[in-house]
């Protein structure tokens, strides 16, 4: 839903909601005063409507409109990882990689 410092992939649906809340938050405050149930309810309503408004459009345009995966943009950094081990560790370490979505596993032959 949101960025976090352990994974982030720059979307973000929390921004937009937050925003137009604030504004609805502000615009239903206001209205408040001259309606029944007086600033504060309406500008919590307001609220709450602005966040799912704000939180669908971001939806829509990062499901529906951007379907296509994002592309980096410029260079793309890859790590070559060289593990050295035994021969009983080699499923286990090949195993633990694709867990952890490695593009690529290979082994190199015994050495005899």
């Amino acid at each position: 839903m949101f960025d976090t410092l352990h994974r982030a992939d720059g979307i973000s649906l929390f921004d937009k909601g937050a925003a137009i809340g604030t504004a609805f938050s502000v615009i239903g405050a206001s209205v408040g005063f001259v309606l029944e149930w007086g600033p504060i309810f309406w500008g919590l309503i307001g609220a709450a409507v602005g966040f799912i408004v704000g939180f669908l459009i971001d939806y829509i345009i990062i499901k529906v409109i951007h379907k296509r995966k994002r592309v980096i943009k410029g260079k793309k950094s890859e790590v070559v990882l060289v593990i050295e081990c035994s021969n009983e560790l080699v499923e286990k370490v090949e195993s633990l990689l694709w867990e952890n979505l490695a593009l690529g596993v290979a082994k190199v032959g015994e050495e005899r």
